[in-house]
């Protein structure tokens, strides 16, 4: 042996039973930090291309730019793509058609089809000013052909063109029963000028990917004077790429931040505290070697490099174990989730989870070894001698009784004895505690952030083709009498001129029946829903632009509205103008329409695609019909896989917490052999040690308890504002059922923990257990 150091190769072997819980602490700190990592890089990998092709590949959208703007801006060096784009009859409400089926039009650059989106299908972009380039679903609704002659019939008159291609339908809704048509950009302007149309182009604009988009945004909006009216961002991608200004992105990746910040805090704790209890239990084996000449420097090294040997071992399986993790996870994501999943990696490799996984590891053992190599080194050579000497003070008087048992106070006292190792076990109880509580706020926003989730999301709907109410009441009854249809509900709307909160503007008026206020009782923040179901006030939904509150009032042209109730949320997506629903009674009074605008559709479970084809045969052309079946599945599943990640990382969480507590009494245990065996010897029961190593667990158990909801409840809070309040204005309630979930754990965690040293202790000979070393 050339020096202390050899011995840790030697150590390890010796004591391969006993370094088995530490090896294991590590592998799981390096698996979840490489399996975290693993994912979040495949989840952006995969998100992006999603926001790509749905959103598009651009991160700045000029609003109505002048040409010289345009020019100036496009010709950056830094600009990697960029394409005008307008359009003509967004909203249907004019009679543009081809082949009788009504038809957008709008124009674009080639870049359109090819760079700012991915809409080519095939043929090309229509260059010539008689060509045009139609949706892909006009291909399968109009039997056409590339070369095929169409005539686009407009309120200006007939214009044929030829077709050059088909491509996405990036004009308009996919589920809209419309055309979609475009045209080259000039040959768009000469169309818009026949029909007398104003333009109101925009202009996509996509950078160079080493630059840096948010330095380069600000640039433009101080050099041209662009403010949010004339620029605006592409908030889904740029949030990705982690160049997002919004405010509600940025609070997102302060929550990123925490939650990690928790897991490896997770682990600090954990590994600390397993080579904590180690240290412990060795307490003669440092004294010996200081006995034999080791230094304090050379102890602390020894205790240091161990940790370090065992990272050799325990670091490539934690960071092999978690790139299988995330591809069964991949696998799963891709095969058993929603079609959203289907771009994820399956076998992709994360050189940022292998590279966080091995640095987090190496980095969390080293931090976690500080405290026990301090300990370690402050053995003195007297240890040997005396024997287990594991608490840093001694005690100069007996330990009073008062009026608890003695093996009770003897418990406390053991616990909180040493206020390093009181420290890492009520912290890694607190920790999970407030991971737990954390990581259950996923949950929620989950549910608050997926419509399909919520009671009254449709299956299918129609809609009015002018947004009036049209449709008439008979034909609701005509669905909801049909085999496989199991709920009808329709709303009217209006939008009415309106004066609240001391100024003018629109107001969106929204009918509701029973069924559907029996929903919106679970959304409601304050105010009365009966009240409004039977015609006294209105109700209306909270959201970043409304701020109407219970008792304010809404002033009509000829009527006066009382808010009875505000809901957080509603089947209705978020505008710049108040969302007020009322009885069907009340609207009828108000605008004298007794037809729907939207009539919603929730099928059977056996519901078919069959089926579905037949409710749009119904429609016949007077409403348009929208499938959601697939998609609602889809997402269905998708919350159903998320929360099972969720959960099992949390399951993953207590089950270390449940198997270190356990590992840390029995290393307590051992640490005080002697001091047991000394008590056995002067009369102490098997009972009273049972007692005694139960009411150490307890102490742990209910400080890690006080401390974790102390300091998980205010994050909870905070995460909670951050995720859902300030996006949804639903209030922060105190999670009971996480709370009681989490009390049923640690009383469980308190009884486990102590049998198995407890019966080791008791099974021990007295006097085997005084000259144990």
């Amino acid at each position: 042996m050339k020096s202390y150091l050899s011995l840790i190769p030697i150590s390890a072997k010796v004591r391969k039973r006993q370094n088995r819980m530490t090896l294991l602490c590590i592998i799981i700190s390096v698996l979840l930090v490489t399996m975290i990592f693993s994912m979040a890089d495949m989840a952006i990998r995969m998100e992006k291309m999603r926001v790509i092709e749905e959103h598009g590949n651009w991160h700045i959208m000029l609003k109505e730019p002048s040409e010289q703007l345009t020019e100036q801006i496009t010709q950056r060096t830094d600009v990697a793509a960029f394409s005008r784009y307008d359009g003509l009859n967004f909203d249907l409400s004019e009679d543009y058609t081809i082949h009788e089926k009504s038809c957008v039009v709008v124009g674009a650059d080639e870049a359109i089809l090819t760079e700012i989106y991915n809409n080519l299908t095939e043929g090309h972009y229509p260059e010539k000013s008689d060509e045009i380039l139609l949706s892909n679903r006009a291909k399968e609704q109009l039997s056409l052909n590339i070369g095929d002659t169409v005539t686009l019939c407009t309120p200006a008159g007939d214009f044929n063109y030829t077709i050059s291609g088909f491509g996405g339908d990036v004009t308009i809704s996919t589920n809209a029963d419309v055309v979609g048509a475009l045209l080259n950009w000039d040959a768009f302007q000469s169309l818009a000028r026949a029909e007398g149309s104003k333009l109101q182009p925009v202009c996509f604009v996509r950078f160079d990917e080493n630059v840096n988009v948010r330095k380069v945004i600000a640039e433009l909006r101080q050099t041209y004077g662009l403010s949010d009216d004339t620029l605006s961002e592409n908030t889904a991608l740029m949030g990705l790429t982690g160049f997002s200004s919004d405010s509600y992105v940025m609070g997102m990746y302060l929550v990123a931040a925490i939650l990690f910040a928790l897991v490896l805090a997770a682990g600090v704790f954990m590994i600390a505290g397993s080579l904590n209890s180690r240290t412990a239990e060795r307490t003669q084996f440092f004294g010996m070697l200081r006995c034999i000449g080791a230094s304090r420097v050379q102890i602390m090294h020894i205790v240091r490099l161990e940790a370090l040997y065992w990272c050799k071992t325990a670091v490539p399986i934690g960071v092999g174990i978690g790139i299988v993790g995330t591809w069964i996870l991949c696998g799963l994501l891709r095969f058993c989730a929603g079609s959203e999943f289907v771009q994820i990696p399956l076998f992709g490799i994360s050189l940022v989870g292998i590279f966080s996984g091995v640095v987090v590891g190496v980095l969390t053992v080293l931090l976690s070894s500080i405290s026990p190599a301090r300990r370690a080194a402050g053995v003195s050579p007297v240890a040997a001698v005396t024997g287990n000497l594991s608490e840093t003070g001694n005690i100069s008087r007996p330990i009073k009784r008062s009026f608890l048992k003695i093996e009770t106070t003897l418990g406390i006292h053991h616990a909180i004895s040493s206020p390093k190792n009181l420290f890492l076990m009520t912290g890694s109880f607190a920790l999970s505690i407030i991971m737990i509580l954390s990581f259950s706020v996923l949950v929620q926003w989950v549910q608050m952030a997926l419509n399909p989730l919520k009671p009254w999301a449709p299956d299918v709907f129609y809609s009015s083709p002018d947004n009036l109410c049209e449709i008439e009441k008979s034909f609701a009854a005509e669905v909801e009498s049909l085999p496989y249809v199991k709920r009808v509900f329709g709303r009217m709307y209006q939008s009415l001129p309106a004066e609240y909160e001391g100024k003018s503007g629109q107001i969106d008026l929204i009918s509701y029946e029973n069924q559907q206020f029996q929903w919106a009782e679970e959304d409601l923040v304050a105010g009365n829903i009966e009240a409004v179901s039977e015609s006294n006030g209105v109700l209306t939904v909270f959201d970043k632009s409304n701020s109407l509150q219970v008792g304010d009032t809404i002033q009509l042209e000829q009527t006066e509205l009382t808010v009875a109730g505000v809901l957080k949320d509603s089947p209705f997506d978020t505008s710049d103008q108040p969302t007020v629903i009322c009885s069907e009674k009340t609207f009828e009074e108000i605008t004298g329409e007794d037809d729907y605008a939207i009539l919603d559709v929730q099928l059977s479970k056996d519901a078919t695609a069959q089926d579905v084809k037949e409710l749009y045969t119904l429609a016949d052309g007077k409403y348009h019909f929208y499938d959601r079946l697939e998609q609602n599945k889809d997402t269905q599943n998708t919350y159903y896989m998320f929360c099972l990640f969720v959960y099992g990382f949390l399951a993953v969480i207590t089950l270390i917490t449940i198997i270190h507590t356990v590992n840390s009494i029995s290393m307590s245990v051992s640490a005080r052999t002697k001091q047991y065996g000394a008590m056995r010897a002067v009369g102490m029961d098997s009972l009273q040690i049972k007692k005694m190593i139960t009411t150490e667990a307890a102490t742990y158990t209910a400080l890690g308890l006080f401390a974790g909801c102390g300091l998980g409840l205010p994050l909870h809070y905070f995460l909670y504002s951050q995720m859902i309040t300030n996006y949804w204005g639903t209030a922060w309630q105190v999670p009971f059922a996480s709370i009681g979930g989490i009390l049923i754990l640690l009383v469980f965690t308190a009884l486990l923990a102590p049998l198995a040293p407890a019966k080791r202790i008791c099974n021990m000979a007295v006097s085997e257990t005084i000259n144990e070393l």
